[in-house]
């Protein structure tokens, strides 16, 4: 067990995504209870892993769906239907709308399944997005 617990203190130093994900959380206010909206995190180390992602079932009407996994550490509090944004090693930002609450059933890390679900943008004049 000892050797899982080193990975995990490893394994977000070889993670090249960063992510900030933000929710809803329960909060006191007096005797009652509400929620408020909270950053959960920002800029931490992950990585996206693309499945479901097929030219084939890719659409011409403007949407730009698939699914991926969400691999962090255990430190890290994630709830269903949290949003969550990823920077990539390129600078590329990609929102995430829908995601499933952290399966923290590893030593190492947890995972998030999450699924894109947002209108494509139009590729400006030259088609390679350089207007």
């Amino acid at each position: 067990m000892d050797g899982f617990k080193r990975m995990a203190t490893i394994l977000p130093r070889l993670w090249h995504d960063r992510v900030t994900i933000t929710g809803v959380r329960p909060a006191k206010d007096g005797p009652f209870t509400t929620t408020e909206d909270v950053t959960v995190c920002t800029d931490r180390p992950a990585k996206v892993v693309l499945s479901g992602l097929k030219a084939g079932e890719q659409s011409f009407f403007g949407t730009d769906s698939y699914d991926a996994k969400l691999i962090i550490d255990n430190g890290v509090k994630i709830d269903a239907g949290d949003l969550i944004s990823v920077t990539d090693v390129n600078g590329h930002t990609t929102k995430y709308k829908r995601a499933s609450k952290g399966y923290t059933g590893y030593a190492s890390h947890q995972e998030v399944a999450m699924v894109r679900d947002e209108k494509a943008k139009e590729v400006s004049v030259d088609g390679m997005g350089k207007g």
